[in-house]
């Protein structure tokens, strides 16, 4: 089965500092996606470097428990101090089980992932933003309304472990998931903005929900971004 990446720099970013890594273990079929944020001078590389550590931490917690994925988590953003310290990113995973077509999520930020429609997503995570803030009173202007949509309550820092939220989902037989970073989702999808014109980094790698591993990803991006691993 066809899997897809889509990455792409936006024209205000200095450069793609997006990354994701995919892999299959057995039956479960493994993604990382992870956006990293322009305010550090580091963002690029701990994007690549999250999503390899994030995809090996999935790889290395066979049952995928929400616990032991914390726990590896934490022992990998403890790390963080040494190379990272001004850095933020946010990310999502998934390890979907080929034969039960259970999907465990883990996200924090502002990547999501969702299902592809015929003609619309239908996103299974709501994005750790304030403009997703329950009771909170309406903004006042559209700056506000705009500064609300790019301003995150979790992420993925060197200072403090912010645990992902965990999700999990049946899923059906051919459906395909999608993670997304909010270049994509938000700017291109929601906005509207074409992808030609989008100012941040937009990021989609596509997966394929069946009984068969995928043996391809068929890839359009810019940057050199993508990792593919195959574990035992």
């Amino acid at each position: 089965m066809l899997a897809s990446w889509f990455c792409r720099q936006g024209r205000e970013r200095s450069c793609n500092s997006d990354a994701a890594t995919v892999g299959q273990q057995r039956q479960h079929l493994l993604a990382v996606l992870v956006d990293g944020a322009e305010k550090g001078p580091r963002g690029a590389e701990l994007a690549r470097h999250w999503a390899d550590a994030g995809l090996h931490a999935l790889a290395e917690v066979t049952a995928c428990s929400q616990v032991m994925v914390h726990a590896r988590l934490r022992e990998e953003q403890a790390s963080l101090r040494n190379g990272f310290l001004r850095d933020i990113a946010s990310y999502c995973m998934v390890s979907l089980d080929q034969e039960t077509l259970v999907a465990q999520i883990w996200h924090c930020g502002d990547c999501r992932v969702g299902l592809q429609g015929q003609t619309k997503t239908r996103w299974l995570t709501t994005p750790h933003l304030l403009a997703y803030e329950s009771g909170l009173p309406s903004p006042r202007s559209r700056e506000e309304h705009e500064r609300r949509e790019h301003q995150l309550t979790r992420c993925l820092n060197a200072r403090r472990f912010r645990a992902p939220e965990h999700l999990a989902f049946s899923l059906k037989l051919g459906q395909m998931v999608l993670l997304g970073t909010d270049g994509y989702w938000l700017e291109h999808l929601e906005a509207g903005e074409p992808l030609h014109r989008l100012r941040d980094d937009a990021s989609l790698p596509t997966l394929p929900v069946g009984a068969e591993p995928f043996i391809e990803i068929a890839q359009a991006s810019d940057t050199d971004n993508l990792k593919h691993f195959q574990f035992s």
